[in-house]
């Protein structure tokens, strides 16, 4: 794809900041004529953008209403960021507890 760069750039300039964005979007920047130039898109998004991490890519074939054009569409989906709880072998010990006598 000759564009490549400039999605890359639109994305990574569009969806830097997760917490701007509802949990599922569809972007008319990102409508292609065929399936192949949408994964090969989708594809160069996950393997080049820094944010890519950020959110879940599909590629969907869409129909939706008079603003925006029947194609194909990447979509995306923020991943759920859950705090991550430490490992308890990796929890510092607490020896404030022990008594001495």
């Amino acid at each position: 794809m000759n564009d490549s760069k400039e999605y890359l750039d639109f994305f990574n300039q569009t969806y830097n900041d997760p917490n701007k964005h509802s949990g599922y979007s569809t972007n008319s920047n990102l409508r292609f004529e065929s399936r192949a130039d949408a994964l090969q898109v989708k594809n160069m998004l996950i393997e080049k953008s820094p944010h890519a991490k950020f959110y879940d890519f599909s590629v969907e074939y869409i129909n939706p209403n008079k603003s925006m054009q029947v194609g194909w569409y990447i979509t995306i989906k923020k991943v759920d960021q859950q705090p991550t709880k430490p490992h308890p072998k990796t929890q510092p010990k607490n020896n404030d507890q022990q008594t001495k006598k």
